[in-house]
Order: structure tokens, then sequence, then C-alpha cells
């Protein structure tokens, strides 16, 4: 295998360790391929091509019968060796894994005979194929085969972009989803285990309040007060945004957060994608008082703090996290960049254009003034009300412990990002980027973007994961540092949420806080999967860890040591 140079990362004007490679993994061939499948139990909602399109919050299911197949077409012949099923809860107890050349005659090259659902990885003998099926033989439920992901996986593939990546995936450690940092990324033997507190449809955010309860998000526009047992009170009076009976893609009601006045002011903020008055989508930051009685709980005194003032119209990638000052006096708002092509067809130029929130880190006076501090705080509009610049699709924002922001990204093809906010900061987004473009893009289809090394004016990421031209991202959702005494091991460590590698991420920092390792964990002590980890919050009562599993079938949830 050969190794990676060294590549600088800029921490707070300071350099940072040189970044190594951490550990390897071959390339997913099946992302976003052609695929084709014996029946779908809803064309729409659960169509075939769910199953390669990298999100876990997508499924393709079947008919109710046996048997079924599902089939990726991968382009040309290549020599796989493995498939990764990532089950829902209807999954195949018996199933084949088959490969053909020409997707007419087709041979086994595996069979399943005890299949247990959840992440199945079945390996095989390295053989050519152009497709790849799995015919499902028997089903453990009396619903259809139901599948997050099909992956496929070659025995030797190489990254043509990356000149120092790997060109032996069987090497070195056996984790998966990369990571560069200054230090290893591990998946060791989880300390906690998960317990399931109260269950909710495509849950996006959530906080505590002073008296130990929870408000969770829907982005079907729902939102609820949860307590520590499990109890739902549902919240009316919110505005209608674009996610309103589960429409809107990514765009919906996504954030929210008690005041830090709360004990005194009653007020959440939340965030939320509305169809404005011109007719177009835009993120929108707003607050209101929880008003509670015997006859439940509603919103009053509904007010907008900030709306994305801009004509661009947003089709996705909204960001939308809310984040306090430490002092109490500001609110930032991360703005991802709406996911709007130019005329050629590319995504995410509005980030780097000074007169549109798109694509920036907003940050404001509680009034929703403009702090004149501010990089540019003296000039009118949306210019003065930018803390940083040229993000992607900003779904982690926190403060750590020293009273530094920091934030997590979504890139495109790989090259997702943990990041140290920096006053004025210009992060490069779509000029640079460690990843590459989707295969199915219309401008520049797998190409790689310039990367981060390439051009040091912009700020470089703390952390990255992937460098591949298709997969091994592992799409962070969430953020916050854990500081408490429940997990004394986990002090000053950040806390990722993880969505397409469906698992719970802790980020070591040292004192200077630089990345010196992270550990994945995709399951706990007991062997619950965690799961896609939309959102995560420590309790400010037990330092417990809380979070929100995405999906359909989601989820609120507690971490808590190991007995």
């Amino acid at each position: 295998m050969r190794r990676v140079s060294p590549i600088v990362y800029l921490l707070a004007g300071a350099l940072a360790a040189p970044c190594a490679f951490a550990q390897t993994a071959s390339t997913n061939l099946a992302l976003h391929r052609p695929v084709t499948a014996s029946s779908t139990e809803n064309a729409v909602a659960f169509k075939a091509a769910n199953v390669n399109d990298g999100r876990t919050d997508t499924r393709w299911s079947s008919a109710f019968s046996d048997p079924q197949w599902i089939a990726v077409d991968l382009g040309s012949a290549q020599s796989v060796n493995k498939v990764v099923l990532d089950w829902e809860n209807a999954h195949a107890v018996s199933y084949r894994i088959e490969v053909s050349g020409d997707g007419q005659s087709w041979n086994t090259v595996a069979n399943q005979t005890a299949g247990k659902g959840g992440t199945e990885t079945v390996t095989f003998n390295a053989t050519p194929a152009r497709f790849v099926r799995m015919t499902g033989l028997t089903r453990n439920t009396q619903y259809g085969y139901s599948l997050y992901e099909l992956q496929v996986f070659s025995d030797g593939d190489t990254d043509p972009t990356d000149p120092t990546g790997p060109q032996n995936p069987g090497d070195g450690p056996a984790t998966s989803y990369n990571a560069r940092v200054s230090g290893a990324q591990t998946e060791p033997a989880a300390p906690f285990v998960i317990a399931d507190v109260a269950p909710f449809n495509n849950p996006w955010g959530l906080d505590f309040l002073p008296d130990g309860r929870v408000v969770v998000t829907e982005k079907s526009d729902h939102m609820y007060v949860v307590t520590p047992s499990g109890t739902k009170t549902s919240i009316s009076g919110l505005p209608v945004s674009v996610g309103a009976n589960g429409g809107g893609g990514q765009s919906g009601l996504h954030d929210v957060a008690a005041s830090p006045n709360f004990a005194q002011d009653h007020t959440l903020w939340f965030s939320y994608v509305a169809r404005a008055a011109d007719g177009n989508n835009h993120l929108t930051l707003a607050k209101a008082q929880l008003a509670e009685s015997g006859q439940g709980a509603s919103l009053a005194n509904l007010g907008i703090v900030w709306q994305e003032p801009s004509s661009w119209s947003v089709r996705g990638q909204p960001g939308a996290r809310i984040a306090f000052a430490p002092d109490g006096q500001h609110v930032f708002l991360s703005v991802g960049d709406g996911d709007i092509p130019d005329a050629n067809g590319d995504r995410g130029h509005q980030a780097q254009m000074p007169d549109t929130g798109l694509g920036k880190i907003i940050r404001l006076n509680l009034d929703g003034s403009t702090p004149t501090d501010n990089p540019n705080g003296t000039q009118p509009g949306v210019a003065g009300q930018i803390w940083a610049t040229g993000f992607r699709n900003p779904y982690g924002l926190a403060f750590s412990a020293d009273g530094k922001l920091w934030e997590t990204e979504m890139g495109p093809s790989s090259g997702d990002e943990f990041n140290l906010i920096v006053k004025g900061g210009n992060y490069g987004w779509p000029l640079v980027s460690n990843g590459n473009h989707y295969g199915s893009d219309t401008y520049m289809p797998g190409q790689p973007y310039p990367r981060h090394d390439t051009a040091p004016q912009y700020v470089q990421p703390a952390a990255y994961w992937g460098w591949f031209p298709t997969t091994n991202s592992m799409s962070p959702s969430g953020l916050a540092f854990y500081n408490a005494d429940l997990f004394p091991q986990w002090k000053g460590s950040a806390l990722l949420g993880s969505t397409s590698s469906i698992a719970l991420y802790r980020v070591i920092l040292d004192a200077q806080g630089n990345v010196t390792g992270v550990e994945r964990y995709g399951r706990d002590a007991k062997g619950v999967y965690t799961g896609s980890v939309r959102a995560l919050k420590v309790s400010p009562f037990d330092g417990s860890i809380w979070y929100v599993r995405g999906g359909s079938d989601g989820m609120l949830r507690k971490i808590t040591p190991t007995p």
C-alpha cells in the first residue's frame, strides 16, 4: 500500500500535525448505478433506485411474496468479491447473491440460509461481473423484502484521483469509513448501551428544557415535548414548511433550540424551509414561546428572526443548525448551499456569493439585528450577517468548552468535513473539496474537485472522511461536545452523528484543538445497531447522550455507560 503524503491542516491560525491515512476501504461500485427489481411495494416511496442512493433514510421494498430480486448494473465488467446489504426490519432469512455479464444468464456466487438482517456482509471468490443481484427466497415477516442499501465492492480497486491513496484495500486495519486525521480511526468495543425512549417519523432536531424534558422536531412539521420516560406531547401552532405532510425532499422543519434564558422567557428557536411570498423556498429562523396547560402545548407569539433573503429557491441541503454563543448574546445559524445548479448543471456556486446567505454561517443578535463586530458588520443586509463562507451542507454546529465554534459538513461524493470555524473564514466550497462530483452529475460527472491542499487561501478541515470517487463518506449530521462525568474518558471529545455510516463518531482533540484520532461506534455493547444519527445532545443533567435516529422508523434514544 502506498503511503499518503503529509497534508497540513489549518486550526485556529496554527498548523496542525501532518495528516496520515488511517485506514483503507474499497469503492462501492453500485452507488448511483442503474438498478432494476422484480417488484416494488410502492413505485414512488420505495422505488428500486433507493437501494443504491447512498442514503439510509430511503429504501426499496418488494411485493409481499417470494421470490423477489433486485439487481444493479455496474456499467462495465468489474472484478467483484463482496456485497454489503443494509436491511430494514423486513429482511431475507435466505437469499442468494448472483452475478451476470449480460443481465440474462446468472451465476450464484453466495448463498445465505440464516440471514439475521441488519448489515450483512457477503464475501465470495473474486469474479468478473457487470450485473450483481440479490434474490430473496424467504422473508422474516409477511411484508416484502426491504433494503436501505445494496453495495458492491471489488477485490482490488484503486482511486485514480488520489495518487497517494491505497492500492490494496485488504491491507491495514479492518475498519470502515476513512478518516484523514493526524491519528488513527478505529472501531473499538462500545463502552455504552442504547435505550429507546420514544418513536418518531423522520426526526431532525432535539434540545433539552431546564426541567429535563426534551423537545424533538420531525421534518414533516411536527414538534413534541418528551418526558425522560418517553411520554410525548404534541406542540401545536407551528408555521407551515415545505416538509408538511412528508414533502420537501431534504427540506422541512429542522432544528430546535431552547433559548439561553428559557427559564424566564419560555422561548424555543427553530429553523425550517418555508415557501415565501416570492414563491421560492427559503431557510427561515424563527422563535416562539412554548405555552403549556392541561389541554396540551402550543407555540405563541411566533416571530421570524431571519429568512434567507436572496432570490434563489432551496432544493435541498438546507444545513439549518442553531447554536447559541456561550455568553448567550448571539445566535449562529448554519445555512447550506441549497443544492441549486448553475447553467452548466454545477452546484454550490452560491456559497461564494457575498449577497446571499446560502452556503454561509450567519451570526445575529438575539433580536435578529446584525452585530457590528461581524467580519463585515457595517455592511447592510445579509453581507453584514455572514460570519464564515463556503459551506455545502453544514448539518452540525456546536461550541466546545473553550468557546470555539465547530461545524460538520456533508461533502459531495466523499469529502465530509469537521471544521473549526474562524471569524471571516472561507472554507472553499465549491472551489475546493476533498470529495468528487457524483457520477450522476451533469457537470464533470465523477471527477474530483480541486483539493484543499492545493489552495491554502481556504481554511482546511480539521479532519475529513474519504477521498474516493464514489463512497466512504460518513455523512455527518449533528454535533456535540462531551464535558460531563458519565463518560470521563470522553471528556473534551467531539461527538458526531452519521447518516450514511449509520454510527456515532468520537473525534479526539488535544489541548490545542488538533484532531488526534477518531472512533466509530456502529453498535452498542449488546450489539444494538446505532442507526442513522441525525442529531444529538449531551444531557446537562446526568451526562447521558441523547440522539434521534433518522428515517420513517426514527427513534429518540439514550446512551449510557455499559452496566
